[in-house]
This record gives C-alpha cells, structure tokens and sequence, in this order.
C-alpha cells in the first residue's frame, strides 16, 4: 500500500482536545487581568509601594501560568492567546501611565513603540493560531517580557522610594533602553519568520 502523504496524515491525525476554560493556567491568567486594574489604580493614586507589589505578583502569576500549563499539560489554544494578551494589557497600560509621569525615564515614542510592536503580533498570533499554527515565544520575546518586567519594577520601585532612590535610575534606563530595543528586534524576527504564512494568507485571498 502507498505511504499516506503528510497531508493526508495530519488530517486523519486525532484532534488535540481544546480542553475546559477555567483550567490552573487560564485561572492564573484571568486572575492576573484582574491585578492589571489595581495597579493601574494604585498608580493613578500615587501609590507606588502597593503598584509596585502588585505589579510583581502580576509578573510571578505570569510565570507560574506557563509552569502549570506545561506541568498539568493544560497547553491549549485559547490559553496561548489569552496569557500574552493579558500580558501585553498589564505592559502597555502600565507603561502609558508612567509615560504621563515626570521623571520615570519612560519616554512617549517608547511607548508607541511597544503599543504598536505588541498589537502586531498579538494579531499575528490570532491570525496564525486560527489556520491551526502554534505560535509559541522565541527565546527573544522572553527576554522581551523579561526586561519590560524589570523595567517597570524598577521605575514603581524607584517612584516609591523618592530621594532614596536616585542611586538605582541608571539601572532603571538601562532595563528601559533594553527594553524597548528587545521589543523592536523580537517583533521584526516574529514578522520575519512568520512571512511565508502571511505570503499564503495573502495569496488564498486573492
């Protein structure tokens, strides 16, 4: 008998359960929408030391989402787009606030630049998981999400210790410029690798 072509075999392949909603990972994740709200307030309040805690138990539920998600094999479509979009919600709105604030070193074209890089991809990411493509993180988007975190904690940490802070704002600018360029190149190398399913996308809708 012939060999079945890949194509053929993918399609009699059994479907991967989508799985509940309300799984360990999806919970974290919701869970964490939930903090965005407060640290958007407290930051709005000026109360930095309770947006700063907040913020940092933002990051370790983000963290703990994925290792449950892996642990319990709770990986599902829905939970690879819901984490990054909460993700990027978190981000940009903390990052549009501090932007308003004097002195945080977050400068407005920072901003727009990271707003923009994450509302690209997150579409990408839409687009190629609705044609049944996994879109995991590269190895540089976490090292994006990893130095926006320290971005922004130091920023929140810096705003709530004043005077006595000043010693640590180069450590801030550093994980800020860090930052903002490893979000620029991250979304170019997601484009990048992501161009022949685009080129196919666009060539079907012709």
């Amino acid at each position: 008998m012939a060999p079945q072509s890949p194509a053929v075999a993918e399609a009699e392949a059994p479907a991967r359960p989508a799985g509940r909603f309300w799984n360990v990972p999806n919970t974290l994740s919701v869970s964490r929408l939930g903090l965005a709200a407060f640290v958007f307030a407290t930051i709005s309040a000026q109360w930095y030391g309770w947006a700063f805690g907040l913020f940092v138990a933002a990051a370790v539920s983000d963290w703990l989402d994925g290792y449950f998600a892996r642990l319990l094999d709770q990986d599902t479509p829905l939970g690879r787009q819901l984490d990054p979009l909460i993700d990027k919600v978190i981000v940009c709105g903390v990052y549009i606030y501090l932007a308003a604030i004097p002195g945080t070193g977050v400068l407005p074209w920072m901003v727009a630049a990271i707003v923009v890089r994450e509302l690209l991809i997150q579409g990408l990411r839409s687009l190629l998981e609705g044609q049944g493509r996994a879109f995991g993180a590269k190895m540089a988007g976490k090292l994006k999400t990893t130095f926006q975190c320290l971005s922004i904690s130091a920023v929140l940490l810096i705003l709530w210790m004043g005077e006595a802070g000043r010693d640590l704002i180069p450590l801030r600018d550093a994980f800020t410029w860090i930052a903002v360029a490893l979000t620029i190149y991250s979304g170019a190398a997601y484009l990048w690798g992501a161009g022949p399913a685009l080129r196919n996308e666009a060539a079907r809708g012709r």
